[in-house]
């Protein structure tokens, strides 16, 4: 059973450890292995190319950002993603459906809390952000939970799952201060 792990943005992303298949980081890498990055913020690639930052794996966008990513040549970037779901993780997991079996989801915060900070915030400043938008992004993520694949959402000990389906799995990890 082929398995990938995504690393998104939210303070949950703390739990992640080690993981024996292909990882995702979204975004700006803030985890020291990692296969690809996916980028599907204009705000993100943009930050990328005006630091002139470079990375050893390549950075997966979606279509719309093609031109943009022209103008970069530091890094290899390849457009991958034909539909963007609103945020990182979700676009990439819904890809990703595509060739995986299962498919962890490490620093999904909004999945089952009104969190939507990002550890981005630190490098790229956004605007305001709506109160319901953790409701807008699992809107979103309905579309992938209907992929069918096996869904593993990484959370810390103490959350109250929510019912996404029988295809989707909950995961309690307790450690300090995710």
């Amino acid at each position: 059973m082929a398995e990938i792990a995504i690393v998104g943005n939210g303070p949950a992303r703390e739990l992640y450890d080690d993981f024996d298949g292909t990882i995702i980081a979204c975004n700006i890498p803030q985890i020291k292995k990692y296969d690809y990055i996916a980028m599907v913020d204009r705000k993100a690639l943009d930050y990328v190319i005006h630091n002139k930052l470079t990375f050893k794996k390549p950075i997966l966008i979606p279509t719309e950002l093609k031109g943009r990513a022209q103008e970069y040549q530091d890094t290899k970037i390849i457009t991958t993603f034909q539909n963007k779901l609103m945020n990182c993780a979700a676009t990439a997991a819904f890809h990703f459906a595509q060739e995986y079996d299962t498919i962890w989801l490490y620093g999904c915060n909004a999945l089952w809390s009104e969190e939507t900070k990002s550890s981005q915030d630190e490098f790229i400043p956004r605007p305001y952000r709506a109160n319901n938008l953790h409701l807008q992004w699992r809107e979103r993520w309905k579309q992938v939970w209907q992929t069918g694949k096996h869904f593993v959402i990484v959370h810390p000990h103490g959350v109250t799952p929510q019912d996404y389906g029988e295809n989707v799995q909950w995961y309690s990890v307790t450690r300090a201060n995710p």
